[in-house]
This record gives C-alpha cells, structure tokens and sequence, in this order.
C-alpha cells in the first residue's frame, strides 16, 4: 500500500484546499523542499497542525505494514 501523502490527509479532512495544495506543490517543484513547510511558510497552517498530521500519516504507514 502506497504511503498517504500528507498534502491528501489536509485535504481529506478539510485543513486545505485543493488549490493551496497546488499552490505549494508549484512550489516545492520550483525551489524544492518539504511540503508541510512549504504549506506552514503560506500560513495555509499552522505547526502544531503540521505536527499532527505527520504523526497521522506517519500512524497510516505502520499500520499498513
């Protein structure tokens, strides 16, 4: 199973849009760097957010395992 981007579990979940995600990952495409930065550098959210979401997905991908 393939790992859940952190950009699909924001949206899953209403945190952000669609095109925010765009926006950031035009971004990361350009400059490089890690989304979740890039999406806390936007004010898109905030780091405690950033930090929860890590640990979801991070949660998702040992339980696929």
């Amino acid at each position: 199973m393939a790992k859940p981007l952190l950009g699909e579990l924001l949206i899953e979940d209403g945190v952000i849009t669609q095109d925010q995600l765009n926006q950031a990952l035009s971004i990361q495409k350009k400059e490089g760097g890690l989304i979740g930065i890039i999406l806390m550098n936007l004010g898109f959210i905030d780091e405690p957010t950033l930090v929860k979401y890590l640990a979801l997905q991070a949660e998702r991908v040992i339980k696929s395992e």
